[in-house]
């Protein structure tokens, strides 16, 4: 079987100015590439992706989908329905009063399809889906996992050229989340159709991206393959969805002086001016509580998980109690309680803005 013609080159910069905000970014995704976008709430995400769907105007700038001006500020904008592209987010919104065989088939008739050719199109969906023989139900008889399913199906039946999906299974239990992600997967390679992701959520991009963009305050802040995010987040906001600890403080031209804890040596990366706001990222496991321990740290929140236990300061430095400690409960820390620990020399940099990193 021959490989899938790819479609979907998007070609934008994309400027639109709200009450009070403003999003900026400039994309360049190539036919049948897969794009992630991240960043925390409130940095413009919702806001990029409706306006490449045509959604909210432009107030400057382009959108341009496999050769074809969909929108230049000030000009003709092609509307929404005739975009080819898709749009998903993280409810169904499929058609209650068609069964579940008319939603997907909805669009190929729209196209001018039969209607015995659609409803065939959309039983041969259903089977991939695994829900053959559910074609004449209702949507609301099936389960929000099934109903994502569908939602994807009806979405890439219209055959569009560019798939947007606004955090598709954040509504989704633990059990249909991967299921419905492998098989959106699955689908978008097999016809070749550019993507972009909005997500909170590492493994949707190392699943569904091959390059990712954060988003902070309207503006793009980073551009990273989904590994580098992973293996070395250079930014606090996809540091902690790496599992990172992201510590605050000011630099004090030597060490990272923490507020109401210790300074711990460090050293700048970039310029960085004494009495600077700033961060430093630290691997899992780097710092450990220890008798023999060279800085003292408050314990303001104390965790539990898979039999790990860890300890942490407001600053964000979080420290993992050893095994050994472990086997006396009375002597875990507590709440209130100072604990030395060793830290790891820092590499900081100047903070971001708060609002655009937590």
């Amino acid at each position: 079987m021959s490989a899938p013609t790819a479609v979907g080159a998007l070609d934008a910069d994309v400027v639109v100015q709200r009450e009070g905000f403003r999003m900026q970014a400039t994309l360049d995704v190539a036919a049948g590439g897969r794009l992630a976008v991240l960043g925390p709430n409130g940095s413009g995400k919702s806001t990029l992706i409706g306006a490449l769907a045509g959604l909210l105007p432009l107030t400057a700038g382009k959108v341009c989908l496999d050769g074809r001006v969909l929108e230049r500020a000030g000009g003709p904008r092609t509307r929404p329905e005739h975009r080819r592209i898709a749009l998903l987010d993280q409810k169904p919104r499929l058609f209650p009063h068609l069964s579940v065989a008319q939603n997907i088939a909805f669009a190929p008739r729209a196209r001018g399809m039969a209607r015995a050719d659609a409803l065939r199109a959309a039983e041969s969906w259903l089977d991939r889906l695994g829900l053959s023989g559910r074609g004449g139900d209702r949507p609301h008889r099936l389960s929000g996992g099934q109903q994502q399913r569908v939602a994807i199906a009806r979405a890439l039946a219209a055959e569009p050229e560019l798939v947007l999906l606004d955090e598709p299974f954040a509504a989704l239990d633990a059990e249909s989340a991967p299921l419905v992600r492998r098989m959106l997967a699955e689908e978008l390679t097999e016809r070749g159709v550019s993507s972009i992701l909005v997500t909170h959520d590492l493994a949707d991009a190392w699943q569904l991206a091959d390059h990712c963009i954060v988003l902070g305050h309207g503006r793009v802040l980073q551009h990273a393959t989904p590994a580098e995010l992973v293996s070395a987040p250079r930014h606090p906001f996809t540091a902690r969805l790496a599992g990172y600890s992201v510590v605050r403080g000011v630099w004090t031209g030597a060490a990272l002086a923490l507020a109401d804890g210790p300074d711990l040596p460090a050293v700048a990366e970039g310029e960085l001016a004494t009495g600077e706001a700033a961060f430093a990222v630290l691997a899992p496991r780097s710092v450990v509580v220890a008798a023999d321990g060279a800085h003292a740290m408050r314990v303001d929140t104390v965790t539990a998980h898979a039999g790990a236990i860890g300890v942490e300061h407001r600053s964000g430095l979080a420290a993992e109690v050893p095994h050994e400690g472990i086997q006396s409960p009375a002597a875990l820390p507590r709440v209130g309680d100072v604990v030395r620990v060793q830290v790891p020399l820092l590499s900081v940099r100047r903070s971001v803005d708060a609002s655009a990193s937590d």
